[in-house]
């Protein structure tokens, strides 16, 4: 982006006729857009409003796009009103990117109503707002627009299938998830890697392993993220075995590299075998490979070594830990009190610098096994003077 800075700026210092125009602009600010430096896309548009270059109606979408990729909600507000004083109020390019700055910031209602009150929608309008409502984890509803707007005759295109497509592994539904999927074929779409990621995880969250297995081998180019999608389902559906049949074929292949996503998933995997020689692989490639200061990889190092009953290891794990969270000192705990060991659990928990509800709830449900239930009331008590309200 320096050299483009550096030809724009001589380009505008130049007497070369035409310069001052709107498209030199808007190139910079989707250069500084695509490179995630919002700021700098800012202060183009500041500069472009200096030196009275009218916008148009490109723009406003470029700017707004910027703010949604790095979630300023408050400067993609302020800019909206830019463009409606500068009469973009009923442009459908303008209206389809502050849709989809509310959908990315979790606004989806307010999306909604932008949606609705637009004259003129296209393809994008309605995928927008279909995302939005995914992203909100609001999946009926973006199941619902689906077949609202093929009913108006505007046909999906991949992304708008990659949402709704997520929209249905939420729901579980695998009827309704078949139903979704037939408009692949029937619009000839072609089937990318980012879609077959969206529909293995779709049939696996659906209970349908077979066809999301079949989708996994027909997969000629098998990415990272379609082997942590893989791994991180069967372990969630207990299918350990399986999910380590997976992971060998990964390193077997050499490629792509495990990341943290990945050995999360191996380390889950180990604790549901209660398998402490593969726990210690994984822990051994995570300190190779500089991944130990990720939270949840030595909180989940902590839980499997203590499932395994190596609770010297977890807590020397826990020991060097340089970030040690509530959940890491939860893991602790809860560690310590499924192996009996009582003493150091309220060791650790009276050592917390901030406890959270589950740590009341883990210590009180471990004095209660221990059939101390004078001190399990006496804990109980001090939480609710705490303002802690007990889970149901």
């Amino acid at each position: 982006m320096e050299y483009a800075q550096i030809a724009f700026d001589s380009f505008c210092s130049s007497n070369e006729e035409g310069y001052d125009n709107s498209y030199k602009f808007n190139s910079l600010i989707k250069g500084y857009s695509l490179a995630g430096l919002l700021y700098d896309a800012v202060l183009i548009y500041v500069r472009m409003v200096v030196e009275c270059v009218e916008p148009d109606r490109y723009t406003f979408p470029l700017i707004l796009s910027a703010c949604a990729k790095d979630g300023r909600f408050s400067i993609g507000i302020q800019v909206m009103g830019l463009a409606l004083k500068w009469g973009f109020g009923d442009d459908v390019f303008v209206l389809n990117s502050v849709i989809h700055l509310y959908g990315e910031c979790e606004e989806v209602d307010k999306a909604r109503k932008v949606f609705d009150k637009m004259s003129e929608r296209n393809l994008v309008s309605w995928t927008c707002l279909i995302c939005g409502y995914a992203k909100s984890e609001k999946a009926e509803e973006a199941v619902s627009l689906f077949f609202e707007m093929i009913e108006e005759g505007v046909m999906p295109n991949s992304v708008t299938m990659v949402c709704v497509i997520s929209a249905c592994a939420e729901l579980r539904d695998l009827g309704l998830a078949e139903r979704v999927c037939s408009y692949i074929g029937k619009t000839g779409l072609k089937v990318n890697s980012v879609m077959v990621n969206a529909l293995v995880d779709m049939y696996m969250k659906c209970g349908s392993m077979d066809k999301a297995k079949r989708l996994f081998e027909e997969c000629v180019d098998r990415n990272l993220v379609l082997y942590n999608t893989v791994l991180s389902n069967y372990v969630r559906n207990g299918m350990v075995r399986e999910a380590l049949e997976v992971l060998g074929e990964m390193l077997s292949c050499g490629r792509p590299h495990p990341d943290r996503v990945t050995l999360l998933s191996s380390i889950s995997a180990s604790t549901e075998m209660a398998d402490v020689f593969l726990g210690k692989q994984c822990h051994t490639y995570v300190l190779r490979n500089g991944l130990e200061n990720w939270d949840s990889i030595g909180n989940a190092i902590i839980d499997m070594y203590m499932k395994c009953g190596s609770q010297e290891w977890a807590c020397r794990v826990f020991d060097q830990m340089s970030n040690k969270t509530v959940v890491s000192w939860n893991s602790l705990i809860a560690g310590f009190l499924r192996n009996g060991d009582l003493e150091a659990a309220c060791r650790a928990f009276h050592e917390m610098p901030e406890s959270d509800l589950v740590s009341w709830n883990t210590m009180i449900g471990g004095l209660v096994q221990q059939s101390m239930f004078e001190d399990a009331i006496h804990l109980f008590r001090v939480c609710r003077m705490r303002g802690l309200k007990q889970i149901e």
